[in-house]
């Protein structure tokens, strides 16, 4: 019986059943004519749906500025990493080395709760820095294409 052609479909199931048609074409993406050619044999107003796309895009370049101060933060996070631990063991080693009590572990210390503040910030942003970094992030490339 072919119930499923009567059958009314939400946006997350158009969704699913549009990016598997895709894949039986072995196709990942669709140009705008054809999203737009889409919409118009749907009944879907060319405005709205050229609205929609700009909101689509411009939500895609908004979470990509979100990645790449992510990235950035990391990356910051794990030269800290590294810095810390080359210059803590070289700390150890001339402690190690020189006669007197034991002192190496004040720097470890002092140096270690900068880093467990720099970890949380790296990986635990508050939504108001996640924001801030997006801007940041889309002010840095619209600069690039200026450039």
């Amino acid at each position: 019986m072919n119930d499923y052609r009567y059958r009314q479909y939400d946006s997350e199931a158009v969704n699913r059943i549009i990016r598997q048609a895709l894949e039986f074409e072995k196709r990942e993406t669709i140009g705008y004519r054809e999203l737009m050619e889409t919409a118009r044999e749907l009944g879907i107003d060319p405005v709205k749906m050229e609205a929609a796309i700009k909101r689509e895009t411009i939500g895609n370049h908004r979470e990509t500025a979100r990645q790449e101060w992510l990235r950035r933060r990391h990356s910051k996070f794990y030269s800290h990493l590294w810095s810390y631990g080359i210059v803590n063991g070289a700390i150890f080693l001339i402690d190690l080395l020189t006669p007197g009590p034991w002192w190496f572990y004040w720097p470890l210390l002092g140096w270690g709760i900068g880093l467990a503040f720099s970890f949380r910030q790296a990986y635990f942003p508050s939504e108001d820095q996640i924001e801030r970094g997006i801007r940041w992030a889309l002010r840095r490339r619209k600069k690039m294409e200026l450039a």
